[in-house]
């Protein structure tokens, strides 16, 4: 993602905090499809099959997910706050924090405000970028 022009849109700056990427209550799960898996799988030089194993798990209605390790995605080098497969990661986390559910009236919801201290930080996201990002998200959900 990245600014470009564009429209006023949403002030958000990744602080590197990690809290995205930690257990919120019983929220702790990041879905990754096939292509991600293989993603992940190459970056990491494992089979898919060893990635599966190692790293994800399906869930009781079949979506497949990133295990978490303790309060934290097991990605998330717990000394840096950073992304250990930052250039494979999933859209989910590539989104972040754009999606709808996080979103009303160009406006950003008080939940995601708790989640994440970089909303409203920064300079604003042209509305463009912020759109096709959220429309981004929505079709991976549509999957």
């Amino acid at each position: 993602m990245s600014r470009e022009e564009g429209g006023a849109g949403l002030r958000f700056e990744c602080t590197e905090c990690g809290d995205c990427c930690r257990r919120r209550g019983s929220y702790a799960f990041v879905y990754i499809n096939d292509a991600e898996v293989d993603a992940l799988a190459e970056h990491l030089d494992l089979t898919r099959r060893s990635f599966m194993r190692r790293h994800t798990f399906l869930d009781e209605l079949g979506w497949r997910q990133l295990r978490f390790d303790d309060a934290a995605c097991r990605f998330l080098d717990a000394e840096t706050n950073k992304c250990t497969v930052y250039e494979a990661r999933p859209t989910q986390c590539r989104t972040f924090p754009f999606w709808r559910d996080f979103v009303e009236k160009s406006e950003w919801t008080p939940e995601v405000q708790q989640i994440c201290e970089g909303i409203g930080e920064g300079d604003a996201w042209p509305a463009d970028v912020v759109e096709a990002t959220m429309a981004e998200k929505e079709a991976w959900d549509d999957e």
